[in-house]
């Protein structure tokens, strides 16, 4: 007989799946929300949400169930991505997990990785990090030079990353490292999973503009990785990353109704004050922009049900919802003035993050190139 936990797992046809989800997120979601992650206390009680949301069968939704996840398909994740955000559910400090650490290592990891690693993972037993950014290495990410020495059955890691999310709080990181050549740049590159907790690794926060430290820097003096933490072919690793690349900047279902929300606060901000003609088309835009994301982001979700790998494509979605973030924000800042920001009031989380928008997971000027080169064809 199946356990209630089994059958809250089952997949069900999409429309049923979508009214199971919105039920379960009206009655569960916190209504005051969940303590800033960034700090300790606020950790813990996300940490403790993704573990309600796991046991619940809303997490890799649609990771095979062998791995922890429901077994559903990539409709499934995006109907929950759509509502979860409708509902204004708390960041999900898995995010990561969710959206492109796990797929790559489904895609390229050994069985023996996916056991030991994906079920914990998907809980947040262990948390989990990406270690890409180096301080040489952002956005040229072909100039990594943290280096990996093959030491018969072990890796020797040496290096420094950087603007490593949740990196003071995780257990494990993921990490771009050079086996090849210094010189190599693309070729002579590998990822290896690295255990935090090891000799040798030091992990140091950095402070951000609203006082946390959500971000840290990730030291490596001789650390000893075992030959099997290796997810790929070695000297491969560039293929690796860009295929973690894809997922991370991919169609996300959740991501036109973040902003939608941001885009109603202010649109009602605007009615209370008064609206100008000129602000009201500012507005409109706003609005015609954010309908022409959706319907890309589910056309970008509808062929990938139909088997087309997420691709070069993937700009396209980071691109378009980049700006559109960042020009909403800066809207309000221009109708509101400064002094919000000064207060800390959300937009002055709202206006950094959209800035940021512009460089994690690739910057602008590299997405670009990536629409240049590899959709239209155009020459180098």
């Amino acid at each position: 007989m199946a356990t209630a936990r089994q059958r809250d797992r089952a997949v069900t046809g999409h429309e049923e799946f979508r009214r199971q989800v919105r039920a379960w997120l009206a009655g569960n979601v916190p209504a005051d929300g969940l303590p800033d992650p960034d700090t300790d206390a606020g950790f813990r009680a996300h940490r403790d949400w993704e573990r309600r949301l796991y046991d619940a069968g809303y997490s890799g939704i649609s990771w095979p169930v062998e791995y922890g996840g429901r077994g559903g398909d990539v409709l499934h994740e995006a109907i929950f991505a759509e509502e979860y955000e409708r509902a204004a559910g708390p960041v999900r400090i898995t995010r990561p997990v969710q959206r492109f650490l796990g797929p790559t290592l489904i895609h390229y990891g050994s069985a023996e990785q996916h056991h030991s690693w994906l079920p914990a993972m998907l809980r947040a037993d262990d948390i989990w990090c990406q270690g890409f950014s180096e301080p040489d290495a952002g956005s040229d990410l072909a100039g990594v030079r943290t280096r990996a020495r093959c030491d018969g059955t072990r890796y020797v890691v040496d290096g420094q990353k950087t603007w490593t999310t949740y990196g003071r709080f995780a257990d494990w990181m993921f990490t771009l490292v050079r086996t090849g050549e210094p010189g190599g740049r693309h070729r002579g590159l590998s990822c290896l999973v690295i255990d935090l907790h090891s000799p040798g690794v030091r992990v140091r926060p950095v402070r951000q503009l609203h006082g946390q430290t959500g971000f840290a820097e990730v030291f490596f003096d001789s650390v000893a990785v075992p030959a099997g933490n290796l997810v790929g072919p070695r000297d491969e690793g560039w293929r690796v990353a860009l295929t973690l690349l894809s997922f991370e900047r991919g169609p996300d279902a959740g991501a036109p109704e973040r902003t939608r929300r941001r885009l109603d606060a202010l649109a009602g901000d605007v009615r209370e004050a008064g609206a100008a003609p000129g602000v009201v088309r500012e507005l409109g835009d706003g609005y015609a922009r954010l309908a022409a994301l959706r319907a890309y982001v589910h056309r970008r979700v509808g062929t990938r049900l139909h088997g087309e790998p997420v691709g070069a494509e993937s700009s396209l979605v980071k691109l378009f919802s980049a700006r559109l973030d960042t020009d909403i924000v800066q809207l309000g800042v221009d109708l509101f003035g400064d002094e919000r920001l000064a207060e800390r009031a959300p937009e002055f989380l709202d206006y950094w993050h959209s800035r940021a928008g512009s460089v994690y997971g690739g910057t602008t000027e590299i997405q670009r190139n990536v629409v240049a080169d590899r959709i239209l064809g155009l020459p180098r």
